[in-house]
């Protein structure tokens, strides 16, 4: 540890290295889907990354097309679990840099006193998080990712902590349309303080995201048995994989933070 004052260019390069990183999943596949180069990328950096999903993702074959058995929510629950750990090494973290909280899939909001708990939990044992990234708590439609959002929004406050929060977006009108599904429950107001839309280039770990997203098989191939279309539509699918930047809403009051 440096004298204080004593700070070299090599010291807060290795502090920037090793920092702690939280990024926060609805779903499997979300982390991906919003931050897969992003973590690449923070994770080649030498940055302690890890990945906590809110649901287990079991009702993705229900809800979107009407599949309830061979997979059953109960098997999806599993084989998402397995998903996400191989995504995770695909994207240079490590299986055991994942943590699944396992609330029921498009029913979080019936869980969020518990779903509190669990976040609180797991910040106060990161208190030195630098950067949170997670679900817009306004600007998400699907309700599991906009109460993520919110919950570890509000769980930063209470614990007073102020790491710098980048804000995705995976569910808006056109991903509800072409899903095919709508499972809402919007915010109580617009939001607080002005927030503008950064990008990140994800060029270098392209190769990585991709890999990460294709582990996802139950999401983006014909998984089931008569399934005639994946689960994420191919349209959808397309700006995944054609995408060389990854956006988030950040606010004005953090413009500034290392």
């Amino acid at each position: 540890m440096p004298l204080l004052g004593m700070w070299t260019a090599a010291d807060r390069e290795a502090r920037r290295e090793s920092r702690r990183v939280l990024v926060f999943s609805p779903h499997p596949d979300d982390e991906v889907i919003a931050c897969g180069g992003t973590i690449a990328r923070l994770a080649a950096e030498g940055a302690r990354v890890g990945v906590v999903f809110a649901t287990d993702g079991a009702q993705s074959h229900a809800a979107v097309l009407g599949i309830h058995t061979d997979p059953s929510p109960a098997e999806l629950r599993v084989i998402r679990r397995e998903e996400a750990r191989q995504a995770a090494k695909a994207m240079g973290i490590g299986k055991e840099a994942t943590r699944f909280l396992d609330y029921p899939d498009t029913r979080l909001a019936e869980h969020i006193p518990a779903f509190r708990r669990d976040v609180l939990e797991i910040l106060r044992t990161n208190r030195d998080v630098a950067e949170v990234y997670l679900p817009h708590e306004v600007r998400e439609l699907n309700a599991d990712h906009r109460l993520t959002g919110e919950t570890v929004v509000s769980c930063l406050a209470e614990l007073g902590l102020e790491p710098r929060i980048f804000r995705y977006v995976v569910w808006d009108e056109r991903t509800e349309e072409e899903f095919g599904f709508v499972n809402r429950n919007p915010a109580d107001g617009p939001g607080d303080g002005a927030e503008r839309l950064v990008s990140f280039d994800i060029t270098p770990y392209v190769t990585h995201k991709h890999a990460a997203f294709r582990e996802h098989r139950t999401q983006v191939e014909l998984y089931a048995p008569g399934q005639t279309r994946a689960v994420v539509p191919p349209p959808f699918q397309e700006r995944v994989f054609a995408a060389r930047a990854e956006e988030f809403w950040v606010t004005a009051d953090q413009e500034g933070r290392s």
